[in-house]
């Protein structure tokens, strides 16, 4: 169900093992990695897999509005849910900081199978125009 990926750094570049070798992904971590580079990627940007991406970059430099976060919601769920290892209707988005210079959001789920749920810390900076996704604690933020 979990297949393997080369492991990616924060940055997107490849892990490589003291013996030259690719480190590996395995398990949950695969669903992970696999789900934060589609929230990264933007959609339509692999020319072989159009309907690989997500849209969210189109909405972190929209105006802090009601019908904004509740889109902007709403594109990262459906990305989320579109991973064939999450469980229908875990899915839950919050956007909790949306102002002139940040958007931060926060996404959880859960993989079929598992007990614990995952979740990913959405931060983008519109002033040098980073996003950057992360696997992290949402107390800790």
């Amino acid at each position: 169900m979990w297949g393997q990926d080369i492991a990616l750094d924060d940055t997107g570049q490849a892990l490589v093992a003291a013996s030259g070798e690719f480190i590996l992904t395995e398990g949950v971590e695969t669903g992970l990695q696999d789900i934060r580079l589609r929230l990264f990627t933007r959609l339509g940007s692999l020319f072989y897999d159009q309907g690989w991406g997500s849209l969210i970059h189109d909405w972190i430099f929209e105006e802090n509005t009601e019908g904004g976060r509740i889109a902007f919601e709403a594109e990262v769920t459906l990305r989320v849910e579109l991973d064939p290892r999450v469980q229908v209707g875990s899915v839950r988005t919050t956007v909790f900081t949306w102002d002139e210079r940040t958007v931060q959001a926060e996404v959880s789920w859960t993989f079929i199978g598992e007990d614990q749920p995952s979740n990913l810390i959405l931060r983008a900076d519109k002033s040098v125009r980073e996003l950057v996704v992360q696997d992290v604690d949402p107390a800790s933020v």
